[in-house]
Parts: C-alpha cells; sequence; structure tokens
C-alpha cells in the first residue's frame, strides 16, 4: 500500500528488517551488513567464517516469500519463473549512503540503543508517514522527525508490555505535536 510504498522510498523498510532479523535471530548490530543490490536478485545472503557466503536469489516476486510462507515447511509452486542464471549481466552491491537514507541508519542505531528506542522510531514513523500521505509534511521532515523523536527520549529498559504501549504512545504523541508545529 501507500506506506510500503513511502517506507520503501525512505529505505525504513529495509531499517525495520534489520531490527527485525537482530531480534528474531539473535543477532547483534554488527553482525550484519545491510547493501544495496539494483537488481534484486539475492534476497539474503550469510557469511560464514569459513568466509564462504550462501545467498538466498530468485526473480524479484513477492509470490515466492507468500508461497514459501503459506507452504512451510514444503515449498510450493508460486507461478514463479525459475532464475535464469544464463541471461544475468550483473550482481551489484553498494553500500547505502547516509545522507540519502538516514531512516536505514535511524534504524540501525536505534537497534544499538534497545527496544525501547526501535518501539518509539516505529511510532514515530507511522506518524511521520501518514502526515506526509496527508500532504502536511514534506518527505525529507519524515526522517527529521524520527531523529527528533529519537534524540529526544533517553534510552530505557523495557520490562512488560504495558511500558512499550507506553513508549508508543508517548513517541505518537511527541511525533503529533512536530507535525503540528510544521
Amino acid at each position: 500500500g501507500r506506506k510500503i510504498s513511502v517506507d520503501s522510498a525512505t529505505m525504513m523498510n529495509k531499517g525495520l528488517e534489520f531490527i527485525e532479523a537482530c531480534w528474531l535471530f539473535g543477532l547483534q548490530p554488527d553482525d550484519i551488513q545491510v547493501v544495496l543490490h539494483p537488481q534484486s536478485t539475492i534476497h539474503s545472503m550469510v557469511q560464514y567464517v569459513d568466509g564462504s557466503v550462501i545467498a538466498q536469489m530468485g526473480n524479484p516476486d513477492m509470490r515466492t516469500p507468500i508461497a514459501y510462507g503459506l507452504g512451510y515447511p514444503n515449498r510450493i509452486d508460486a507461478g514463479v519463473a525459475p532464475l535464469d542464471f544464463a541471461t544475468l549481466s550483473e550482481l551489484s552491491f553498494s553500500t547505502p549512503d547516509t545522507h540519502r537514507f538516514p531512516n536505514l541508519y535511524l534504524a540501525i542505531e536505534a537497534c544499538r540503543s534497545g527496544q525501547a528506542a526501535t518501539t518509539r522510531l516505529n511510532a514515530a514513523n507511522e506518524i511521520a508517514v501518514q502526515a506526509f500521505l496527508d500532504n502536511r509534511i514534506s518527505f525529507n521532515q519524515i526522517a527529521q522527525i524520527n531523529e527528533e523523536i529519537l534524540n529526544r527520549f533517553e534510552p530505557t529498559a523495557v520490562s512488560s508490555i504495558q511500558q512499550v504501549l507506553e513508549l508508543d504512545k508517548q513517541a505518537r504523541l511527541a511525533a503529533i505535536a512536530m507535525v503540528e508545529e510544521s
């Protein structure tokens, strides 16, 4: 939908995936390297201690992960053409630019800070993106609001779902106030 399109443009979707990977796989932020891959053929890679790499590759089509989720633990036909290695012209990678994609780096830094920061970032981003979609703020203000919310609050240890909900509420209210001031 519209929100995921904006999150894709700001790279917040990749930032949220970074946070998810840390939580789901028990990784530290320094265990993950984010790279841009414009061909969208390689969807994930794991590098082992011996230097070898295993990559999950396929044609860029959301039907593949959806079919995987629906069929797990079995693989089912997703209706996606097989990847033709003979026609792959190149596989290129680059490091994301911090100035062009500040939301990605805000997410990585929030992940380093802990659950309170990631909760606040997600809440602020939801408010900021909706404000952008409603033509209340500019595209660049999304990252500005997210950064301000992260900087406004001190790191906090999270010990309950009630605390997560309260952190979310505080961040949303602060982000709404920032939107109204702009």
